[in-house]
C-alpha cells in the first residue's frame, strides 16, 4: 500500500511539474480511471483535481467584465468572445453531470457538476471577495 501511495504522489508531481502553468479556463475534470494523455493536477480545497488540457475552453473576455454585488455576496460577468463561448458551449454538453474547473492565475476557482450546456457564453465567476473580484477583473483584461 505504502508503494502505490509513493507512485501516486510522484506521478502527480511529474505531471505537476511538467506543464507550466495553466491558461485561464474551463478545463474538464477527470475522475476515476483517468486515461486522458494531457493530464495536470492541481490542488482544490485541499485535494487533487486531476485536469485535462485537451478539454478545455479559454477564458477570452469580450467587452468589460463587470463586478455585481448584494447582500448575498460578489461575483464576476463576463461575456466570452464567440470562438470561447462555442467551446465552452462544447464543453458543458459533453460533460452533462460531470465536474469541470475555472481556472485564473493557474488556480482552480470553482469545480461546478455541470447541469446544463451554457450556450451564451456568459459566464459568473464567484466567489468574488473584496478586493479578489478587483484582481480577477486584471487578470481576465489581460
Amino acid at each position: 500500500m505504502k508503494k502505490i501511495m509513493l507512485i501516486v504522489t510522484l506521478l502527480g508531481s511529474a505531471l505537476m511539474a511538467q506543464n507550466g502553468p495553466l491558461d485561464n479556463g474551463v478545463y474538464a475534470v477527470e475522475e476515476g480511471n483517468a486515461k486522458a494523455k494531457n493530464l495536470v493536477i492541481r490542488q482544490y480545497e485541499g485535494k487533487d483535481v486531476v485536469l485535462d488540457t485537451a478539454n478545455f475552453a479559454p477564458l477570452v473576455v469580450e467587452g468589460k467584465p463587470e463586478i455585481n454585488r448584494d447582500p448575498r455576496g460578489s461575483w464576476l460577468m463576463i461575456q466570452l468572445a464567440p470562438e470561447a463561448a462555442k467551446r465552452l458551449e462544447d464543453l458543458t454538453r459533453s460533460h452533462m453531470n460531470r465536474r469541470i474547473a475555472v481556472v485564473v492565475s493557474d488556480k482552480i476557482l470553482s469545480a461546478p457538476t455541470v447541469r446544463s450546456a451554457i450556450k451564451d457564453g456568459k459566464a459568473r465567476v464567484t466567489p468574488c471577495e473584496d478586493e479578489s473580484c478587483d484582481t480577477l477583473l486584471r487578470q481576465l483584461s489581460k
